[in-house]
């Protein structure tokens, strides 16, 4: 059985996992049955599955949740049902704590890299929203740009501009990187690492507009 990661937070075990996961932003779909252990209602292959590998039984079973949700945890609670439970992200922060954990990721796994692209820049790039908000002429944008212009070209020209201080092999990416950065921040790699890179920088500038709209 599949368990979501977050589930193992000691605070699932003090309440009920809709009070807790509805106010992150999940909607909540949780299904019950009752373990095959009555021979008067309950077919005997069934009694003997679930007696010889509860598990096993369990994981067998469908429960039939909306479309669009994701299933997080099937198991026993403690009066003795069998259960699953089922969320659908309705914000973002809902929706990173769903692809926290990989093997639920799935088709959002892109929106993950682009998410953890940005932390790592914060983290050790040397990157700040201090720092960021000093770019007011449009840097991060036209960084953001730089990289998805590379993973645009053709293989045949993306060598010459892959390298670091490549920049200048291209002159249309000479003339879009920022003036004001260093060429040594240039590291491209291949096509999908560079346009994770460009959607972490948009995230920083809309970001940076953000905080500047608040002030």
């Amino acid at each position: 059985m599949i368990r979501h990661q977050l589930l193992d937070h000691p605070m699932f075990d003090e309440q009920p996992l809709e009070e807790i996961l509805k106010p992150f932003g999940f909607e909540v779909s949780l299904k019950l049955t009752e373990p095959p252990i009555d021979p008067v209602v309950d077919v005997p292959e069934a009694i003997d599955a679930y007696a010889n590998n509860p598990n096993a039984y369990i994981d067998r079973l469908s429960f039939e949740h909306p479309n669009g949700f994701t299933e997080i945890d099937r198991s026993e609670n403690d009066d003795g049902d069998i259960y699953s439970v089922a969320v659908r992200a309705k914000t973002v922060f809902a929706q990173l704590l769903l692809c926290a954990d990989s093997i639920f990721a799935g088709p959002n796994s892109s929106y993950v890299d682009v998410y953890h692209e940005r932390m790592r820049q914060l983290s050790t790039e040397g990157f700040s929203h201090e720092r960021d908000d000093g770019y007011v002429n449009g840097q991060l944008g036209f960084a953001a740009a730089s990289y998805a212009y590379a993973a645009s070209l053709p293989e045949r020209f993306r060598g010459r501009v892959t390298g670091i201080y490549s920049i200048d092999n291209d002159p249309i990416l000479r003339d879009m990187w920022p003036a004001t950065w260093s060429k040594k921040w240039w590291k491209p790699s291949d096509r999908r690492h560079d346009l994770v890179k460009a959607g972490a920088l948009i995230l920083a500038e809309i970001e940076r507009l953000d905080r500047t709209a608040e002030r």
